[in-house]
């Protein structure tokens, strides 16, 4: 298994908010590209709606992993952002979830927190 790209969680100051708090405070000292700042950023709102969906059901982390028959660990790592999700695996989510584990993107905005401006 290789280094993953990058740690989407480096994006807070906290990495423990990612996938976990809806209003995690930013990290100062974030060196994640632009492009991988937006691609941590929506992985971190599809986890919280994956979250949001399994508390909802009455399912934890283990069950969602047995339905996609990943191992739980892994799944951990994703939700969690420890390593980044790809596209593959965060639509999977929405299969296995509900395509409302998706968060809309209408503008720019919604993938790249205004509180942390687009860099130039």
């Amino acid at each position: 298994m290789g280094k993953p790209r990058f740690r989407p969680s480096s994006l807070f100051t906290n990495p423990r908010d990612f996938g976990r708090n809806t209003h995690p405070t930013w990290s100062k000292t974030c060196d994640l590209t632009e492009t991988d700042r937006a691609w941590a950023w929506y992985q971190h709102r599809v986890a919280l709606e994956v979250q949001h969906a399994l508390a909802h059901r009455g399912l934890k982390i283990r069950d969602l992993a047995k339905q996609l028959d990943k191992d739980e660990v892994w799944l951990q790592r994703k939700l969690f952002g420890h390593v980044p999700a790809d596209l593959g695996e965060i639509l999977s989510l929405a299969v296995a979830c509900g395509v409302e584990v998706l968060p809309l993107i209408d503008s720019v905005g919604d993938i790249v927190p205004r509180s942390m401006g687009v860099m130039k």
